[in-house]
């Protein structure tokens, strides 16, 4: 039977029985589960540059709400530090490993379910808008979005509005992105007084790209965080910076527009990020090129009023294979077969259970083909392992081994890897042990025209 066979049938064994299930749930006037899913993914926002999370700068006012109002998780693993593979885990539950999508530009392969498809087979109207090229319908993140909207400008079509500003590039700013999911919203019934109770719930994932480089957000953001005569990085920080409190007012606005409807509180919101950005921390200027706590370290916070108790912190460590469980968990809806490999993060939600402080959290680097990248090695795998207080890094093509004390040394600049080889030893037996249990999934080739959308971006094969 052929993958695609396989593909076919496993979807319609899952529509198949969510349709049945939508219908009982129907029947049965089930409460519930939420009128509404909202899944918020900003690009590059690291957790420490989020005043939700403790940063000087009140780079995020809208989240430190949220977070107020909702369920807040202080330890949040990206399972890799770039945008496709990173929005892969989250939408299928797998990490890189299982499930192939190991740089930008490679497409998902049919086999794993995604969130879209299962919560459309369970009677929701699923609707996505993305903000740049690595999440293109291409990307085969569309598969259970009944609209997929990523119509945002490229250096072919200069004349689609509106581009961030910069050079020209497939990518759209965060208020062209929002502005067309409220409009979604409201084309749908979702926002009208009296018709929203006669929609299906949905299920709507926002992406905002405005974090990330070349750090130009609108003028009056980076001002906010202007030091005068501030050096080069200051002023690249405070782009940044900007460019973060932008995708949090557009966060806000979209947020605004459910409450003023009085849809807000019966719908979970969820916001989070894809991957962090270096700083110059350990030499880096971006993502994608190490594992280190400020490229993979993302904000996650849930809200919902109807079923969750606000105000809280989680201190025990996630990452966001756990999505796609939690939200199914959340909504009623059991996890068909090969639907991730997270755990469901409901119990801590909808309890006073804490997590575990010392879950295992697998992190993986993305894939290069050339031995260096802007001086950086970056040759052959890079694999890390967490464990309560201690982190393993291991590149052995590289040569380079690593090891962290967390809470001594949270910024980790100190490589304990040859003091303390007993704990070094533990964690690579570790990450070993995790290596043979997930069969590496084989990723695709990287089409020609993709590859210069992405290299307009700054990406590189």
């Amino acid at each position: 039977m052929t993958p695609t066979i396989r593909s076919a049938l496993r979807l319609c064994l899952v529509l198949a029985c969510g349709a049945s299930g939508a219908a009982a749930c129907r029947r049965s006037g089930r409460s519930e589960a939420p009128a509404g899913i909202l899944l918020i993914s900003v690009d590059t926002l690291r957790a420490d540059h989020c005043s939700s999370y403790g940063y000087v700068r009140p780079t995020t006012p809208h989240l430190d709400q949220l977070g107020r109002d909702g369920v807040r998780f202080e330890v949040a693993y990206a399972s890799m530090a770039t945008t496709g593979p990173s929005h892969t885990t989250m939408l299928t539950g797998l990490p890189p490993r299982a499930h192939g999508v190991f740089k930008n530009g490679q497409t998902l392969g049919p086999a794993p379910p995604t969130l879209a498809e299962i919560l459309q087979a369970h009677g929701y109207r699923t609707a996505a808008f993305v903000s740049a090229q690595p999440l293109d319908r291409a990307s085969g993140l569309a598969r259970g979005f009944l609209t997929y909207d990523d119509a945002f400008p490229s250096a072919s079509a200069p004349g689609r509005p509106p581009v961030a500003t910069g050079p020209a590039a497939p990518r759209r700013r965060g208020d062209a992105t929002r502005a067309a999911a409220v409009a979604w919203l409201r084309r749908n019934g979702y926002l009208q007084a009296g018709a929203a109770d006669r929609q299906p719930p949905f299920f709507l994932w926002v992406h905002l790209y405005d974090p990330h480089s070349p750090y130009e957000p609108p003028a009056e953001e980076r001002a906010l965080f202007a030091v005068p005569d501030g050096t080069e990085l200051d002023r690249q920080v405070a782009g940044y910076d900007g460019g973060v409190h932008f995708a949090d007012e557009q966060t806000g606005a979209l947020l605004d527009a459910l409450a003023r409807a009085g849809r807000l509180e019966q719908t979970l919101v969820i916001v989070t990020g894809d991957h962090g950005e270096g700083l110059l921390e350990h030499g880096i200027m971006g993502h994608g090129l190490s594992l280190y706590e400020e490229t993979v370290r993302v904000p996650l916070i849930f809200r919902w009023t109807a079923r969750l108790r606000g105000g809280r912190t989680v201190t025990a460590p996630v990452e966001l294979t756990d999505l796609l469980p939690t939200v199914l968990e959340l909504a009623g809806i059991p996890p068909p077969g090969g639907a991730g490999q997270g755990r469901s993060l409901g119990p801590v939600l909808t309890s006073s259970t804490p997590g575990d402080p010392r879950r295992e959290i697998f992190l993986q680097r993305r894939q290069y083909s050339a031995p260096q990248e802007n001086g950086v090695p970056v040759k052959g795998d890079k694999y890390a392992v967490r464990v309560g207080r201690w982190k393993y890094i291991a590149a052995p093509e590289e040569g380079t081994y690593e090891l962290y004390d967390l809470e001594a040394d949270p910024h980790e600049r100190r490589n304990l890897h040859s003091e303390r080889p007993r704990e070094a030893a533990a964690l690579a037996a570790t990450l070993r042990r995790w290596q043979q249990s997930v069969a590496p999934a084989r990723g695709t080739e990287v089409p020609e025209e993709r590859a210069r959308a992405l290299r307009a971006l700054g990406y590189v094969r």
